[in-house]
């Protein structure tokens, strides 16, 4: 390891500008192991390579040459030297300021200035008290459920009165615009009151009956869906054919079969009874531990480089992206019909990407502080609940991709996280019972930081980043003498 002797700044937004001394001694003995190395690769007459004098390898090989050897080796090992005696701990490559070529009589300075790990400062949260939601189910509540079953298990039946708000229509629609060719009739069966056509529609087919037409106007928004028609002012012609009323079944014995597995009536309630508790006690355990961690974070205070955000942003964006596509939406698509735009998609990816990194910095802080750690017994617990949830086939390499080194260091921080939001939630509720047991239980899908890890494939197995490396600087980046 090169001696050095280092001191370090603190710069705004997580930065550090670190200044590196190299005494001279150690300035020329490297030089010397580079005049070697340069030795090697040059040919000079009447010497075997390696073995030729100082001067004339300087002379065949040109001086700038052998600084410039000398560097690459150099300045890495310095710069982390000076890490090591700075307990400065970088999380990106260090910018280099090497501003003028080195003397071999004069120790050799340069600077660094690198982005580090956060600075997280716990506020108080005493002062927090947030209360446990009432989960108990009403009769209306399973009512309003069963009411809604009802209607998805509904038929329709043809009626000759007009149309009213409820019923189906069938129709054929014209659509004409200006700049568009006319299409023949499309048909279309509409159900009055619940569609997504332009505003006036429903107006336009009430009180209508089978073989009746009807037309009207309407200005699509500049966001439609339809490229074709955004900011347009569109004529539909629409011919009824036809009109059903929806005929919706009795809610009796028969149709608690008919759904389900159920004996009779009583079964289904219960069953929704049920299904609607299990949704209330998830809405409100998130909403407990949405609450904590948000309590927390806005009593902290931050310090946070603006690289982090950025990557993090990057994943946010990933995130989204695939979302969407997972649904059959393009990006542009999305942004037109909410009327955004790509920049208020980044700023949107950022806001979130600094939610993400401020909620685990604060939950990591707070577990620091409050002592709290994961066991060997709780990590192999967490592994083996995540192997469980892949197929039979995938769980010996899910097993091996966990227990590597480095992700086991993930697994920690997972487990570490979960209690230590289980420990925050028992403050800030104090201590009340919750709805249920924060654990999680082996169905449950693991967290995202886990399944990046459990999903690796065999051939990715060592390619994960080495963190102790993580702010080792690139070999070509210092500025080389000419």
């Amino acid at each position: 390891m090169t001696e050095t002797v280092a001191t370090a700044e603190k710069l705004e937004g997580s930065r550090v500008r670190l200044s590196v001394e190299v005494p001279v001694a150690d300035l020329q003995a490297e030089y010397g192991r580079a005049v070697q190395r340069v030795s090697r690769r040059v040919k000079i007459p009447g010497f075997r390579p390696g073995k030729a004098p100082r001067q004339m390898v300087e002379n065949a090989a040109g001086m700038a040459t052998v600084m410039q050897e000398m560097l690459e080796t150099l300045v890495p090992r310095a710069y982390t030297s000076a890490l090591e005696e700075t307990g400065v701990t970088p999380v990106d490559q260090p910018e280099l300021d090497i501003s003028d070529p080195p003397s071999l009589d004069m120790p050799f300075v340069f600077s660094a200035e690198v982005a580090v790990a956060p600075t997280v400062v716990l506020g108080d949260i005493g002062d927090v008290s947030i209360d446990v939601p009432d989960v108990s189910v009403t009769p209306e509540e399973i009512d309003q459920e069963l009411e809604q079953l009802r209607m998805s298990q509904s038929a329709w039946d043809a009626t000759d009165r007009v149309a009213i708000s409820g019923d189906m229509v069938q129709t054929r629609i014209q659509i004409s615009a200006a700049g568009l060719d006319p299409d023949e009739p499309q048909p279309y069966n509409v159900i009055v009151g619940e569609n997504g056509f332009p505003e006036g529609f429903d107006d336009a087919v009430i009180g209508q009956s089978g073989g009746d037409k009807v037309s009207y106007e309407a200005d699509i928004p500049a966001d439609d869906p339809n490229e074709t028609l955004r900011g347009k002012k569109v004529a539909f012609e629409i011919e009824i054919d036809g009109v059903s009323e929806r005929r919706l079944p009795e809610l009796d014995d028969e149709f608690a079969r008919s759904v389900g597995p159920f004996d009779d009536l009583e079964a289904l309630r219960a069953r929704v009874s049920e299904s609607i508790s299990e949704r209330k006690t998830h809405e409100a355990q998130h909403q407990i531990e949405d609450g904590a961690v948000e309590a927390l974070v806005g009593r902290t205070t931050f310090d946070i480089a603006e690289v982090l955000v950025d990557r993090e942003r990057e994943q946010v964006d990933k995130d989204r992206t695939q979302a969407l596509v997972n649904q059959g939406v393009a990006v542009d698509t999305y942004l037109a019909m909410r009327g955004e735009t790509r920049e208020s998609w980044d700023d949107e990816a950022k806001t979130e990407a600094l939610r993400r990194i401020r909620r685990s910095l604060a939950l990591e802080q707070y577990a620091e502080a409050e002592g709290i750690a994961a066991d060997a017994e709780e990590l192999e617990a967490e592994i083996e609940r995540v192997v469980a949830y892949y197929p039979e086939a995938r769980r010996n390499l899910v097993r091996s991709n966990l227990a590597r080194d480095e992700s086991r260091a993930q697994v920690e921080n997972t487990v570490r996280s979960r209690k230590a939001l289980g420990k925050l939630v028992e403050k800030v509720t104090g201590g009340a019972e919750l709805p249920h047991d924060h654990h999680h239980h082996d169905h449950d899908e693991p967290p995202p930081e886990l399944a990046a890890v459990a999903e690796a494939d065999e051939s990715e197995g060592e390619t994960l980043p080495d963190v102790d490396n993580a702010g080792a600087p690139e070999t070509t980046e210092p500025e080389r003498p000419e």
